[in-house]
């Protein structure tokens, strides 16, 4: 392996150290669909699932089969007519059902299985249960329609799933349900998987088919939307995006919806901070708020290469620490990326912003510009009269926004007398109140 590989691989393993420690002990409930099950994907899925269980990850596996029921129905000319997006499931159908998904629960098992030598999955002894741990009922007639043995989930036995979970067991579930009189219902797999995750309050719930991401209107992926957002689409190709957003609506913190198709999906969008897919989560995914103690590590270590480099004045850490109030942090899922310090002056109507720093992989998308929008609304609503700052090599930046040139007398007395003439930074003043 080349320097540049070895130090590329580096790199991944420290992006992806805190999301390590992070999900060790989370519930995450992955539903499978029925498609890739199809094409050879399922070995592939395997290895990376067994490695999120080795990383002390609970797993709970929803497969669905809706494809593989098609092909047999019309292999063995058994009508199957669907109301909606609901399958009407008929008695002779039930037979030919179970036969299905008990095959494919047998494969996803033997896929899961693998531990030879020289595979990722070597030695991974990965437990697999399944079992009646879904609680149906009939949904019976919807407009005018009778489902007959197409059902909705009643119950999910999460203590019992629990037990499984607790004990470094992976539990497999099928798109079947049973009634205390022994019937069983078909079930849509998004639904289980979505009723689940609700159950075992689940830190996640991900969605695995072929290319279900949220894209925009010119084939974009949608990385990042927020619940509000997400109630505004009803269907994501063939995927019923109610039925998963009501686990986001019932506390599960965050929906990925990913295609199985691509190799390595399931890491890259756990592991690294932007994924590949796309998240929708109950709160924002990025979002700026005021500093805290446990911030500080991240601060300096996006600060220092500027200072290093003579863009920023050297700050010592006690410094840093003592005026750590007056930072704000821009933070991407749970990670600073971005940072800038607001010190008032309140006797003098004015305020110094210092510190505006931008991880190199996020800059040149606006945070910048977000920070200082905060900057200017928290100084206007503490009722300061401008904003200055000194600089010596984004003069540029800052009057492109409204700055202008001013000198050392527009900075506080007390500032003043820290001004360091050597360095010879620009004085630049934002008027709040024109």
């Amino acid at each position: 392996m080349d320097k540049n590989r070895l130090q590329q691989h580096v790199g991944w393993f420290r992006e992806a150290s805190p999301y390590i420690h992070r999900f060790r002990g989370e519930t995450f409930v992955i539903a499978l669909d029925g498609s890739l099950l199809r094409g050879g994907h399922m070995r592939h899925l395997a290895h990376d699932i067994a490695l999120l269980s080795s990383l002390g990850i609970r797993l709970v596996l929803v497969h669905g089969a809706s494809p593989q029921i098609d092909a047999a129905a019309g292999e063995k000319n058994v009508v199957t007519d669907r109301s909606g997006a609901r399958r009407i499931t008929p008695p002779d159908l039930l037979p030919l059902l179970m036969e299905l998904v008990g095959r494919l629960r047998f494969e996803i098992e033997a896929a899961l299985s693998q531990g030879t030598d020289a595979t990722p999955m070597s030695g991974a002894r990965l437990r697999v249960v399944s079992g009646n741990f879904v609680i149906g009922r009939p949904l019976g007639v919807i407009d005018g329609v009778d489902l007959l043995y197409t059902g909705t989930v009643r119950r999910i036995e999460s203590e019992a799933i629990c037990r499984h979970l607790d004990a470094g067991d992976l539990v497999l579930l099928s798109p079947l349900a049973f009634s205390p009189t022994g019937e069983v219902f078909n079930i849509l797999a998004v639904e289980v998987a979505s009723q689940t995750a609700i159950a075992l309050e689940a830190s996640k719930l991900i969605v695995l088919g072929e290319s279900p991401e949220i894209r925009n209107d010119v084939g974009e992926t949608l990385r990042q939307l927020t619940l509000p957002e997400a109630r505004a689409i009803s269907t994501v190709g063939t995927v019923p995006l109610g039925q998963l957003l009501a686990a986001v609506e019932q506390g599960v913190p965050r929906l990925h919806l990913l295609d199985g198709t691509s190799d390595g999906a399931l890491l890259l969008e756990l592991f690294t901070r932007d994924g590949i897919g796309t998240l929708i989560s109950r709160d924002p995914f990025e979002h700026i708020r005021k500093a805290g103690l446990d911030d500080l590590v991240d601060i300096l270590g996006i600060i220092r290469p500027l200072e290093d480099a003579g863009v920023l004045v050297k700050r010592p850490r006690e410094r840093i620490e003592m005026e750590l109030d007056h930072f704000i942090v821009t933070e991407r899922d749970r990670t600073v990326i971005g940072c800038v310090s607001l010190t008032p002056y309140p006797s003098e109507e004015s305020a110094e912003m210092a510190c505006l720093a931008i991880l190199p992989d996020y800059q040149g998308k606006g945070r910048g510009e977000q920070l200082l929008a905060w900057c200017k609304k928290e100084s206007m609503k503490r009722e300061l009269r401008r904003i200055f700052v000194l600089t010596t090599q984004s003069s540029r930046w800052f009057i492109e926004r409204g700055f202008r040139k001013g000198g050392i007398d527009d900075l506080p007395q007390e500032r003043r007398s820290h001004y360091d003439p050597e360095r010879n930074s620009q004085v630049l003043v934002l008027d709040l109140f024109n």
